[in-house]
Formats: C-alpha cells, sequence, structure tokens
C-alpha cells in the first residue's frame, strides 16, 4: 500500500441478539472487494479494514446463537479511532432496555458522525439511531412490524415505511434485510465510485448485469428545484438540453439555476447532464454488443468523436479500453 492511499475504515457497533446476516454479509463484500484492487477507481484508498465493535461490556451472540468476535467500543485498543462508516445491524426482538444500556455508545456514535462518518441502521439498527438523537426532524424508514413503537418513542421523526432506504446527510436507515446489499453498495460508490460499485453489484449478483445503477445512490440535494432539474435531466438525457432551455422550464433565471445546482452537487447542470450520459453509455458497453456510433447516439451525445473524448476525459481511458477491462 502506498503512502498515499489508505484502507476504508468500516466499523459494524453490534447491539446482542442481531441478525448476524446483516453483519457477515455486508463485510463480505467488503473483504472480496480488496481482493479485487483493479476495481478501485479512486486512487486515495486501497482496500477496506472492518472492525467488529459491540455496545456494552457484555459480549455479544447473535439471536440464533452465534458467537461474534467483538471489542468493547470504549476498549483502550479502540482508543479515538475514527471511521469513515459505522454500521448498526438488524436486532431480534429489540428490547428498550438494550438501547438504555447503549447509551454510552450512542453519544460515540454520534462524535463518529459529527467528525465526518456514514452511519446506517440496519431493519430495526434504526432504533440505536434514533436513540442517538441523530433522526430528530429527519425522515427514516423502519421494518414495517416496528413502525408503531418507533413512532411512538420518536415522535419528531417522519417516518416512511414504504421505502426500503432512505439517505441525508451521512445518515442511513433502511426497512428491509435485502436493503443491507444495497448500503454495501452505497458505500463501495460513496468511496470508491461508480465503476466500483457496478463491479461490486454484478460480481456479487446483487443486481443483473444490464441493470443500471439505482437511483437510491444519488442522494437528496435538499433542494426542490436542484431534485426537479436533475430527474428532468435523467429522463431526458438524449434530447438536446442547455441552460437557458431547463432554467426556462423552472421559471428561474440561468444564472439562478446554476448557482444552486452547483452550490447544492458541486457541479453544473450540463456537467451532470454529461455525467449521466457516460453513465448510460457506460452500462450500454457493459451489457450490449453496439457499436461506439449507436451508443453515442443513444446515449444522447450524437457523435463518436463527442462521445469519445468525453468519455476518455472522465476515465482516462477510452471506450473501446474500457471494454477490454470488463470481466467476462
Amino acid at each position: 500500500m502506498s503512502k498515499t492511499q489508505r484502507a476504508i475504515k468500516i466499523a459494524f457497533l453490534i447491539p446482542d441478539q442481531s441478525w448476524c446476516g446483516t453483519v457477515i454479509s455486508p463485510a463480505e463484500i467488503f473483504y472480496g472487494m480488496a481482493l479485487n484492487p483493479n476495481t478501485f477507481q479512486n486512487s486515495e484508498y486501497r482496500g477496506f479494514e472492518t472492525t467488529f465493535l459491540r455496545t456494552t461490556r457484555r459480549k455479544v451472540k447473535g439471536f440464533s446463537g452465534f458467537p461474534l468476535e467483538t471489542t468493547y467500543f470504549a476498549d483502550t485498543s479502540i482508543g479515538n479511532e475514527t471511521y469513515d462508516a459505522v454500521i448498526i445491524p438488524s436486532v431480534w426482538d429489540l428490547s428498550m432496555d438494550n438501547l438504555t444500556q447503549s447509551h454510552a455508545a450512542l453519544e460515540w456514535l454520534r462524535e463518529q458522525h459529527n467528525a465526518g462518518a456514514i452511519v446506517a441502521g440496519l431493519v430495526t439498527g434504526v432504533f440505536y439511531l434514533a436513540e442517538a438523537g441523530l433522526l430528530d426532524e429527519r425522515e427514516a424508514t423502519i421494518h414495517w412490524a416496528s413502525v408503531n413503537i418507533f413512532k411512538q418513542r420518536y415522535p419528531k421523526i417522519k417516518v416512511t415505511p414504504q421505502l426500503q432506504m432512505i439517505e441525508a446527510d451521512n445518515i442511513i436507515t433502511t426497512s428491509s434485510t435485502p436493503a443491507t446489499f444495497d448500503v454495501s453498495i452505497m458505500l463501495i460508490q460513496r468511496f470508491l465510485g461508480d465503476r466500483s460499485a457496478e463491479y461490486a453489484a454484478h460480481y456479487f449478483r446483487i443486481r443483473d448485469k444490464d441493470a443500471p445503477l439505482p437511483e437510491f445512490l444519488e442522494p437528496s440535494s435538499n433542494d426542490s428545484l436542484v431534485d426537479a432539474a436533475r430527474d428532468t435531466i435523467r429522463l431526458n438525457y438524449t434530447d438536446e438540453i442547455t441552460l437557458e432551455n431547463l432554467a426556462k422550464e423552472f421559471n428561474v433565471t440561468p444564472r439562478t439555476l446554476s448557482r444552486r445546482f452547483l452550490s447544492a452537487t458541486g457541479t453544473s447542470p450540463i456537467q451532470y447532464l454529461i455525467k449521466q450520459r457516460l453513465n448510460v453509455a457506460r452500462n450500454l458497453l457493459q451489457s450490449t454488443d453496439l457499436q461506439i456510433q449507436q451508443i453515442a447516439e443513444q446515449s444522447g451525445f450524437g457523435s463518436a468523436t463527442v462521445f469519445c473524448r468525453n468519455f476518455k476525459k472522465e476515465y482516462s481511458q477510452t471506450p473501446r479500453e474500457f471494454r477490454d477491462t470488463l470481466p467476462s
């Protein structure tokens, strides 16, 4: 590992009676990705470092009796460690006593989030995020069987159980066990980029090879104008979109749209449009045998020359070179 690279540090904060599948499944995906360093498109990172912590001094087991080797979160061996992401797994037959006994760990969780960590609650693990106060005045999702008690205990939280996952401000909540895989892919995408997320989804058969990246990988910008503009671009990427006609559609000036879009996303509307077209083109390169000119047309570029120039600028390789690197 070079001096300029480091491992992505993931901590699982594990209460007693956890659903072990919501620990083991993502942990093994991260480990599997670490064995495929060529899929890492962001040179800042190389590999994953996974730590298994528990919320109390008492050793924990999975609800089915499966033993889990964990370290107490406040152990001296942990010290002042900061993590890139902290995941709380689902808990079977969650008791309120369990939440109360975990308050010291939840204070630590808040500190991790304040330091920049992404925090995720899986199914009933969402209770721990709520108990930590991280979800107050926010929207969250949770398993349908827990909705009533969750609403009663945390009236400040807007609960939307019909959604499998909600993410905003580096806080993720999920309502189903399958969404555990979505969280894994989201974390891979956030740190390593789209290509690594696609590789993981395809390699571990989380979704079909020709399926596009799901929309959950792009969280709300918390600006309704920007979100509406992004939706318009995603739905009409083959059209001839300009900043002027996009602004006119939303009855704002091009300057206002550009300023708010840049503030919310870090990019301009036209750069975002180009990225959407490149995403479509990359999926076509992966899932079809179409010629380069055909892909250029279907992704909205029109010209193979324009397509190839933008593709190489974004990915530092030509479309043909990209296609040659795909796993068979």
